[in-house]
């Protein structure tokens, strides 16, 4: 049986996804994250799409699932950046962002996650309607496994 994965990750004008499938690699390039995915299906239906983006977003406190990944990350932990709680996801604002966040999760936020707020709000958004299996990776985390 043959496999169709898409691989997506955030870029600066939007996302970028690679599709494997019986040896072939097809690379996808759009502004929203739901046109790749379409784009993406357009060559044929995917099994999977894994994507470098927080899946389940809390409303409170850490997640297990980047706690688990930082102790499998190693060395590289720091990579693996705590998702912040939806609540400071929302705020446009850095400082308030923070400040919500160690009210709820009992700790700040990471420049890099602000950043990437809008990314991270998106596909919460788009996840829970996908007509597609959609899982959450963690590069970081499969650099560390033996092949």
């Amino acid at each position: 049986m043959s496999w169709r994965v898409l691989g997506v990750d955030a870029c600066k004008s939007g996302w970028a996804g690679i599709v494997l499938s019986d040896g072939a690699v097809d690379l996808y390039f759009a502004t929203v994250i739901g046109d790749l995915a379409e784009q993406a299906a357009a060559g044929g239906p995917l099994d999977v799409i894994a994507i470098d983006m927080p899946i389940g977003l809390p409303d409170a406190g850490r997640r297990q699932a980047d706690m688990l990944a930082r102790k499998l990350a190693g060395p590289r932990w720091a990579s693996v950046f705590m998702t912040p709680v939806r609540a400071a996801l929302e705020e446009d604002d850095y400082a308030a962002a923070t400040a919500v966040n160690l009210k709820l999760a009992g700790e700040g936020i990471s420049r890099q996650a602000h950043g990437l707020r809008a990314k991270i709000l998106q596909v919460d958004q788009w996840v829970r309607h996908a007509p597609y299996c959609v899982v959450e990776v963690h590069p970081e985390v499969s650099f560390r496994l033996p092949c």
